[in-house]
Parts: structure tokens; C-alpha cells; sequence
């Protein structure tokens, strides 16, 4: 090796290659952060998902790049694998509906507050972590409209005679209901 290898002058990968390994990681950080934060409703809060989706892709190429200038002009990959290691434990977060059920852990006091005199409300609310759009009684239940659909409607219901309908909607204008938590169910109302 000649007296300019920026190996052995430093016995590791240049400061900028450091730089550069760290600042991705904690970008991917954050973005991993916005995604696990879109899963907190108990369906994807879409808009927020796609974009951090996209900044993450593009955070990949970037990563991609340095890992190889990391592997191949250094011979090291360590700093380079704190990004997907990020990335692999939000994936796992997300696919066991971590953020969802934290969310509802944290509101669920506030929820059944509100549900036991479930009065319609179409003023904008923030009932425990959610922001309620819409409170509407159903029968001995009630339903909350949580913002986060992108076109559909999604929500929580408190139905304690059980949903009128498991499964997704059928037609626009139907709520399809999924079990979540006892009497508490998730819905998408069809546009």
C-alpha cells in the first residue's frame, strides 16, 4: 500500500464515509418513525405511509452507494448495516400491529368515556392519541370516524351486541367491520 492509502493513514474508513454512514441511519431513523407513527390508527394512515415509502426508497439507493464505496474502498460494512438493522425491526413492528395496539392501549379509557354517552358529533376531536372526525351512536355502540383513510373511512366502533357485518365493505357507502380488541371493532367505510 503507498504512504496515500487512506487505510493505512487512518487504520479505517475515511471521517467522510463515517459522516455520511451515520447521517443515513438517522435519516432512515426518522422516516422509519413516520411509518411506524402512520400505522397508529387501526388501518394505515396512507398519505403519510407512501411518502416516508418513498423517502425510505430513496434513502436506500443513497445507502446502497456508500455501503459499496464502504466495502470496496474500505473494506468495512459495519457502520453501513445500522440502516437496514433499522429498517428490519420497523418491519417487525409494523407486521405485529405494535403501533395500532398502542395507540388504542393509550385511548382506550378516553374511547369508553366518550361511548358510554355516545352523542353524534361531527366536530373534530382528539379522544386519547386519535383524532376523532366523527362520533356517531350505533345502536347500543358507538363509532368514531379517525382521520387517516385515504379515500375510505376508517375508524374504531364499540359494539358490545357485536358488528353487523365482518369483512370488508361490499359496495360504496358499506362498513366492513374486523374484530380489534373485545367489544371494540375496526371499520372502513367504503367511499
Amino acid at each position: 500500500m503507498t504512504d496515500g492509502d487512506p487505510i493505512t493513514k487512518r487504520g479505517g474508513p475515511a471521517s467522510w464515509w463515517k459522516v455520511m454512514a451515520v447521517v443515513i441511519a438517522v435519516l432512515v431513523a426518522l422516516t422509519c418513525g413516520v411509518i411506524v407513527w402512520s400505522f397508529m390508527p387501526p388501518v394505515v394512515y396512507f398519505p403519510f405511509f407512501a411518502l416516508a415509502a418513498s423517502v425510505l426508497l430513496g434513502l436506500g439507493g443513497v445507502w446502497l452507494i456508500l455501503s459499496l464505496i464502504g466495502w470496496m474502498k474500505y473494506k468495512t460494512l459495519r457502520l453501513s448495516t445500522i440502516a437496514p438493522v433499522i429498517v428490519l425491526v420497523t418491519g417487525a413492528i409494523v407486521t405485529l400491529s405494535v403501533p395500532s395496539r398502542v395507540a388504542f392501549a393509550l385511548s382506550k379509557d378516553s374511547l369508553e368515556a366518550v361511548a358510554a354517552d355516545c352523542q353524534k358529533s361531527l366536530d373534530n376531536q382528539t379522544i386519547g392519541v386519535y383524532r376523532v372526525l366523527q362520533v356517531w351512536p350505533v345502536g347500543n355502540g358507538c363509532r368514531f370516524h379517525i382521520e387517516g383513510g385515504l379515500i375510505d373511512s376508517i375508524g374504531l366502533a364499540y359494539l358490545p351486541d357485536g358488528a353487523p357485518y365482518l369483512g370488508k365493505p361490499r359496495r360504496d357507502g358499506e362498513i366492513g367491520y374486523q374484530e380489534f380488541d373485545g367489544d371494540w371493532y375496526s371499520f372502513v367505510q367504503a367511499f
